[in-house]
């Protein structure tokens, strides 16, 4: 019996990845809200500085304040550089302590350092922010590389988050003349929650998959990991610290957590930052030594007790049996070990400045897992003469070469977008990619990896403080200005009053652009000399005109000269024209037909030999259009007339069948052909168009109908509750497309019976067609 339950289709594994990545969303907080961060920088206004004193030699580094200026293993402007004070050999009236508070005198330049930062003595509290500002996750969350830990973290407040995928594709990697190729993902997110702890979760889904495996395709989705790390810098060159990890194993194949399979971490990390030395080197250091609880095969255990039971011969000593141990490739798609590790970390990344704000840094790093027995698995009490040929080997019998062991290159790239990152590597297997053993997962040969992290600073930017300086400047007074004036006019509609917006304003006699006046029909024109000044106006909605204004050889006791002025439009005729024609079905001219329109007026015209008709002089807005016509039945539709434009509807009329289809009768308008919809909808086929004209001809021939009331019926197939949806859907749907053609919401109400009414028993197809109907009901004429 096999109960591992892997999927069967190698095409989800990418749409596997990301929704891995959407539940880790879900599993660790609410989408992450991107900020934007303003750049520090600051401008330096220096004055010329003295000049140089003879040199001295180096004095010996000024103490470094405690708790101050350490770094994270990203640190890119550490700022170790203490000032240097007098030894007492050299006149004090020579030297000065350039870092007084007090002192207001030019600080000293500052001079570029190896990785291009500026070296500003010592560092600051928002320098070194942002130096740790640029920390990012590793795979799994904490903050470092790829792989190796920093003994850091980042700015106090800050948090993290990454998405990152890794894959690869290989052959005759577990089996002779296998195709093996992997994908996986990983989604973190990290806070700095003190100046020396750090919080982490991750979730990390992975699928596998191997054509000599059966099945040949694995998925795990869902494992997580947390943790929390703190740490201490003794120096600007040296931090430690340490972390614990809780490894929470999702079941195979599906979600939900297995308790037993639970693991358990704990590590103590080493970062080395270079650049805190004198020198600067732009080079950080990490080492990392861990002891890992990997109680991952109890996520087997129920699968190999199920092989034992079905096994025919099974061996009563269970002990000395192996057959119903999961294969080599079951082991590494599922990532199964039988023993805990003892894991040696060691990693260098170089982050050098290219430009400001823009890094890359490339980074190494060698990972080496030994295996510890914890869980007192007996290989050689199985094979004590060696495995035999095709089975597993034993790690006592292989050693190193059986054990997982890695080198990863890569580089991380920051744009010059604050709190952005990239990363990209390549893990590299250097043991345990072909010596097997039953203990251990395989390792792969190489795996790709993929990423992109962005940082969020909670902390408010600090406000930057301005600099006020004096400078002296010599301002020439000028003389009396010669005498200006302007025109302060408003252009309205006359009569009306109202002003107009967009009327253009052109100055004859002047070499000025036309101006155009604002919403409130107002202006303010050119400086003009004294002079009278005449304006053309134009508008489109307006007959052009003219206005004109007077700048007086006067003087203003104070303020400049306004000259206001009122000017006045006149409007063009605001009405519009409709001039259309009237078809029949052919395409032919119907004449002598009468048309009424009823809107914003009223007009009725007559077509002429040629079917077309006119009606001028109409106020904008929405006319209703109703063409009667001998033999045809009467057509209405909906025309829209807007000022000084033309309208022109084409109506197509229908002739009036021989034999009618719609009759009225005492209690009900009989229709002789049933109303088509689309199959389980309300939509009115295009086929019964000709039914529907008939039926809105009868109603507006009729007006001694007062009230109708449109019944939708249905047969009795399907649930009676959506029979019902049904009718009143298609009910109301004949009533909207009456009230499109002309007639009389208020003569109409709709109402759906779905199968309640039948006419005949619902026992034929052609009894069932009888019954899916729209019925007309009279309830009220004139004379009632």
């Amino acid at each position: 019996m096999y109960v591992l339950r892997p999927r069967s289709n190698s095409e989800v594994r990418w749409g596997y990845v990301f929704f891995a990545a959407l539940l880790a969303t879900l599993h660790l907080g609410e989408p992450l809200a991107s900020a934007q961060f303003d750049d520090e920088f600051d401008d330096e206004f220096d004055e010329p500085s003295e000049p140089a004193q003879p040199a001295e030699p180096a004095p010996e580094p000024a103490a470094e304040p405690e708790g101050d200026d350490f770094g994270d293993g990203f640190d890119d402007d550490f700022g170790d550089s203490s000032d240097a004070s007098d030894s007492g050999d050299t006149d004090s009236s020579e030297t000065a302590d350039s870092t007084d508070a007090s002192d207001d005198e030019t600080p000293p330049s500052f001079a570029a350092d190896e990785d291009g930062d500026e070296d500003e003595g010592p560092e600051g509290d928002e320098e070194r922010r942002a130096r740790l500002f640029r920390a990012q996750n590793t795979y799994m969350g904490a903050v470092g590389g790829l792989h190796v830990v920093d003994a850091g973290s980042g700015a106090e407040g800050s948090f993290r988050v990454q998405l990152m995928t890794d894959f690869f594709v290989t052959s005759d990697f577990i089996q002779p003349g296998d195709d093996a190729d992997h994908v996986g993902g990983s989604l973190s997110i990290n806070a700095t929650v003190h100046d020396y702890i750090e919080i982490w979760g991750s979730i990390q889904s992975y699928a596998n998959s191997n054509s000599t495996g059966d099945p040949s395709l694995f998925q795990v989705l869902g494992d997580a990991q947390i943790g929390i790390k703190a740490f201490y810098p003794i120096n600007n060159f040296l931090t430690v610290g340490g972390d614990l990890t809780l490894n929470l194993l999702n079941t195979v194949g599906d979600i939900g957590l297995v308790a037993a399979s639970t693991g358990f971490g704990i590590r103590g990390n080493f970062t080395a930052d270079f650049r805190g030395l004198p020198s600067r080197i732009p080079l950080i250091g990490r080492f990392n030594i861990q002891y890992r609880l990997d109680n991952s095969e109890k996520l087997v255990e129920d699968t190999e007790d199920a092989r034992y039971n079905n096994l025919p011969d099974a061996n009563p000593d269970r002990s000395l049996e192996f057959r119903q141990f999961i294969t080599p490739v079951e082991r590494f798609a599922l990532n199964i070990n039988r023993s805990d590790f003892v894991t040696l970390a060691l990693g260098f990344e170089a982050p050098l400045r290219v430009t400001e704000d823009f890094y890359i840094q490339p980074l190494i790093e060698w990972v080496w897992d030994l295996p510890v027995n914890r869980q007192g698995f007996d290989c050689l009490q199985l094979f004590p003469e060696g495995a035999p040929d095709g089975v597993d080997s034993c790690q006592a019998d292989e050693g190193i070469s059986a054990n997982p062991m890695n080198l990863t290159l890569g580089v991380r790239v920051l744009p010059p977008v604050k709190g952005l990152s990239f990363l990209a590597a390549a893990d590299i297997g250097l043991t345990g990619t072909s010596t097997l053993v039953r203990e251990l997962a395989p390792t792969a040969p190489y795996n790709i990896y993929l990423g992109v992290a962005y940082a969020y600073d909670t902390r408010p930017a600090p406000a930057l403080e301005p600099e006020i300086r004096e400078v002296e400047r010599r301002v020439e007074v000028p003389g009396e200005l010669p005498l200006m004036g302007r025109i302060r006019g408003t252009i309205v509609e006359q009569g009306a009053g109202t002003p107009i917006e967009g009327a253009s304003i052109t100055y004859e006699g002047q070499d000025r652009s036309p101006q155009l006046t604002d919403a409130t029909g107002t202006f303010t024109s050119y400086a003009f000399e004294p002079a009278a000044i005449t304006m053309t106006l134009r508008h489109p909605e307006y007959n052009d005109g003219q206005c004109a204004a007077t700048i007086p050889d006067q003087r203003p006791e104070e303020g400049e000269l306004f000259v206001d002025v009122r000017c006045e439009l006149v409007a063009l005729p605001r009405v519009g024209l409709i001039a259309g024609s009237v078809n029949n079905a052919d395409g032919g001219a119907v004449a002598g037909a009468t048309v009424q329109l009823s809107g914003a007026a009223t007009r009725s015209v007559t077509t002429g030999s040629d079917g077309s008709f006119s009606a001028t002089d109409l106020p904008p807005g929405q006319y209703q259009v109703r063409v009667e016509a001998d033999d045809f039945l009467i057509r209405t539709d909906t025309v829209t007339v807007a000022a000084r434009e033309t309208a022109s509807p084409t109506l197509t009329l229908i002739p009036r069948p021989s034999r009618a289809l719609v009759r009225v009768r005492s209690r009900d308008i009989q229709i002789r052909r049933s109303i088509n919809f689309a199959t389980n909808s309300s939509e009115i086929l295009p086929s019964s168009e000709p039914l529907m004209t008939e039926i809105a001809d009868v109603l507006l021939r009729n007006p001694d109908i007062r009230r109708i009331e449109i019944q939708g019926h249905t047969d009795n197939r399907g649930r009676s509750n959506a029979n019902m949806t049904l009718s009143q859907n298609r009910a109301d749907a004949v009533r909207t497309w009456l009230i499109n053609h002309g007639v009389d919401a208020s003569r109409m109400e709709s109402r759906g019976y779905g199968d309640t009414n039948p006419l005949v028993p619902n026992i034929t197809p052609s009894n069932r067609a009888r019954n899916r109907r729209v019925q007309f009901i009279i309830r009220e004429r004139a004379d009632q």
